[in-house]
């Protein structure tokens, strides 16, 4: 039986309108505002420390879900353009559906939640174990779908994007870096400070992926994937050259920064560096591809 791919998307699109229909419902028993951002107290509890009208949450989070909706699905619609793309999107494609479910439920169920608490229609959760069993579902869901993703990429990948040592590495490092997140959330509950850990893991991240990102053959899921660095082999080679050195520089200096600026400053140290790095290389493979194309008119 052939499988209906329009379905399973119209259900999305439900799942994202669903709040506006809790809303609609409840309006009449709604408070004017509701918890719309919780943090944990030195006891352990998540606290809310932050409202929003109700019909406001609905909908800061329903743009949430549509970002996430359109980046999962735009990368399946562009393998369209061409057989080769279409060929290696073929492996990833299940894995940035069930992402795309994930995220899109979890930020429609949210505002659902909230409503039905704030409504009293159901009981809220309270106490450290909530925040518990929360951060831990998250951490489990999260590296299994890393798990079966980066296996399948390379198991499947007729040629593959690096060597097997190299990919492991980044492979791991990804898994710590993703996970530091819920951990530092349960960790924060028991009084320590972690604020500091999730930057200074993304700026070693960065780093370690610019010492090995020289390597990188050309391929659709990992590295720098621009316009032009998948049109060109010879910009893919040169600029990932490039790239790499810029990543270490722009690790390594981070890491160093990031002993001597505020935990508030150091979160936007990290924004700042991750920009800067990312318009660099994405401008070196902009600029080699014109340099290439001006060389050689008929490519």
């Amino acid at each position: 039986m052939k499988e209906n791919k329009w379905l399973k998307e119209i259900l999305l699109i439900l799942a994202m309108a669903m709040p506006f229909l809790v809303y609609a419902l409840l309006r009449a028993d709604l408070p004017e505002t509701i918890p719309s951002h919780y943090s944990i107290s030195k006891e352990g509890k998540w606290v809310a420390d932050s409202y929003m009208p109700p019909l406001g949450l609905v909908s800061v989070l329903f743009a949430g879900a549509v970002v996430a909706y359109l980046c999962m699905s735009i990368p399946l619609m562009s393998s369209l353009l061409n057989e080769k793309s279409r060929k290696d999107m073929v492996q990833i494609a299940p894995f940035l559906y069930g992402f795309k479910v994930v995220i899109v439920v979890f930020l429609s169920g949210i505002p659902v939640y909230e409503m039905l608490v704030a409504s009293g229609k159901i009981p809220a959760g309270k106490g450290v174990l909530w925040g518990y069993i929360s951060g831990i579902v998250v951490l489990v869901l999260l590296n299994i779908f890393l798990y079966r993703l980066f296996a399948s990429l390379y198991r499947n990948s007729e040629e593959k994007p690096l060597s097997r040592k190299p990919y492991v590495i980044i492979w791991a490092g990804t898994h710590l870096v993703l996970s530091a997140g819920p951990v530092c959330s349960m960790l924060a509950g028991e009084g320590f400070n972690m604020a500091r850990l999730m930057p200074q893991l993304v700026f070693v991240f960065l780093a370690v992926c610019g010492n090995l990102m020289y390597n990188v053959r050309p391929n659709y899921f990992f590295g720098i994937r621009t316009p032009w660095t998948l049109k060109n082999e010879t910009v893919w080679r040169r600029t990932h050259r490039v790239g790499g050195v810029v990543l270490f520089i722009a690790g390594t200096l981070g890491f160093m920064f990031s002993w001597l600026v505020s935990g508030q400053q150091l979160h936007y140290l990290m924004l700042f560096v991750i920009l800067v790095s990312s318009l660099v290389t994405c401008g070196y493979s902009y600029y080699i591809y014109r340099k290439i194309i001006q060389q050689t008119p008929d490519l």
